[in-house]
């Protein structure tokens, strides 16, 4: 790969189907593979708000060699996946791509950009510190195991009772009210709203003390897209509660200073992954 032979576009510019395939090759060999297809990256698209026009295809010689994804919120951007195909990595590309999706956050008025890095990818996390960007926090990913209610985990006995609502009933009423800590991108509102969501709450229907949203994926697991509550006795109490759902469970992103994270941990949730929040002032 030379400057002569390397062009970086517009994901625009592109099929679905092509950059997704990008987003796939690129991500090969990563700590958490990723694989796309047109039809999971246009559900990507809807819920976490991509902007194809401003994310990014690097292209050497017209062979896909790395990506950019930006999402925007106002006047936030968040990158949401950035990286380079096996053979072409420590050349500089990565720095490249970095550069130009923060050029181009910059050019579309936004003032601030963030993302998460593994917190195992120190070369990752270095080069988004030359670039500019510093740890805000970290985000927590749990699972717990998926014979954890059939051997009685939590203990029935002492287990609250979960009321059903629409997911929309509880992120409008309550939303705001039940969350203490400010949350990953992937779980604010904005994606919530447009998932297919199942809420489960605490307490009165009109009032609750705290609630969940829960997705079932075809990946097998059941995701806890959402977790909110008055305070911390009631995150365990819903954590309590939830060790009545069956199957695999699994927690996406919970900020280490959340009510939850202390709770999920005495109902049988073990964290598995750990990423930084990074951020910058545009």
């Amino acid at each position: 790969m030379t400057d002569d032979t390397l062009t970086i576009v517009s994901a625009a510019s592109v099929s679905l189907e092509a950059y997704a395939a990008a987003f796939t090759e690129s991500f090969q060999d990563y700590h958490h593979p990723v694989a796309l297809d047109a039809a999971a990256l246009a559900r990507r698209v809807r819920l976490e708000q991509y902007d194809l026009e401003n994310s990014l295809l690097a292209l050497d010689g017209g062979e896909a060699v790395g990506v950019a994804a930006l999402a925007v919120r106002g006047e936030r951007g968040w990158v949401a996946g950035l990286a380079v195909v096996p053979g072409r990595r420590g050349r500089g590309l990565g720095r490249a791509l970095t550069s130009a999706v923060v050029a181009r956050a910059r050019g579309c008025g936004l003032r601030l950009l963030s993302l998460d890095v593994l917190a195992v990818n120190h070369s990752a996390r270095r080069l988004y510190e030359r670039s500019g960007m510093s740890v805000a926090r970290d985000l927590l990913v749990f699972e717990r195991p998926a014979d954890y209610a059939a051997c009685g985990g939590g203990g029935a006995a002492r287990r609250p009772a979960l009321g059903e609502a629409p997911a929309a009933e509880l992120l409008e009423g309550h939303f705001a009210r039940l969350h203490s800590a400010r949350p990953a991108w992937q779980r604010e509102p904005s994606s919530l709203l447009a998932a297919n969501l199942r809420g489960l709450h605490l307490g009165p229907r009109r009032r609750p003390r705290a609630y969940s949203l829960v997705v079932h994926n075809r990946d097998g697991n059941t995701y806890l897209a959402d977790l909110a509550a008055a305070d911390a006795a009631q995150a365990d109490a819903l954590c309590a509660a939830l060790s009545a759902v069956p199957g695999p469970l699994r927690v996406v992103n919970e900020p280490e200073q959340s009510l939850f994270v202390a709770a999920l941990r005495a109902h049988g949730f073990k964290e598995v992954l750990r990423q930084h929040e990074m951020v910058m002032e545009l």
